[in-house]
């Protein structure tokens, strides 16, 4: 099976027409299905997939890998370019409102950039889950990541602002994108701050064949 994937927004650009900003957005095509993992943080992948002449319109799916803005900011310009209603796949907890808190500095809010109810208004439709999503035959998430080694560890400075107070940010919505290929499975790593090491080898405790050929991470 073919599978093409193009990165739409990552911190550079080898073109002189392309956008880079820190975020990341990957379009994973193969023979049956289209999905588009993140959105950047803001203007990047939209331009940069008319650039180089990819209709977001054809997208079926989004998947986020979690809330940051870095990686959801690109939503609104997404959505006004795929002109329809579109299934976007991420955990319930990319809604928080994360911030970073950073000594000598102004409390930053670095959540997803857009009310919910706007994003709808664009055709978004969210499928929040916990859980592994199958998308296709070859490509489904790996739902949520634990942190299941001694060095994985969340950043000291993200924080959740709750009605309670502050919180530390646990990062709960870390989620992948995996891809079959021939007879294996192949992971598209995805994760930002914790959990880096337990995606390599989730796909043989998903509900999956217990192949897989390799991991490469994509952004941090």
């Amino acid at each position: 099976m073919s599978v093409r994937i193009t990165t739409l927004s990552e911190n550079t650009a080898g073109r002189g027409n392309l956008l880079a900003e820190w975020g990341l957005s990957i379009l994973v095509e193969t023979e049956k299905t289209s999905v588009l993992l993140d959105t950047g943080s803001s203007i990047s992948a939209a331009h940069n997939a008319d650039a180089l002449g990819i209709d977001l319109n054809k997208v079926d799916k989004i998947v986020l890998s979690h809330g940051h803005y870095d990686h959801t900011g690109g939503l609104r310009q997404v959505l006004q370019k795929m002109r329809k209603d579109v299934e976007i796949i991420a955990h319930p907890d990319i809604w928080q409102a994360k911030y970073a808190r950073r000594r000598d500095e102004p409390d930053r809010y670095i959540g997803i950039p857009f009310q919910r109810n706007e994003l709808e208004s664009l055709g978004a439709i969210f499928n929040l889950t916990a859980k592994p999503v199958k998308i296709d035959d070859s490509i489904m998430t790996t739902g949520e990541v634990p942190m299941v080694t001694s060095f994985e560890q969340v950043d000291a400075d993200l924080f959740v602002k709750e009605d309670t107070g502050w919180h530390p940010e646990k990062i709960m919505d870390d989620q992948a994108l995996i891809v079959k290929r021939t007879q294996a499975w192949w992971l598209s790593l995805d994760v930002p701050t914790a959990a880096l090491s337990t995606p390599c080898t989730m796909p043989a405790s998903l509900p999956v064949e217990k192949r897989y050929t390799r991991s490469s991470v994509d952004h941090i």
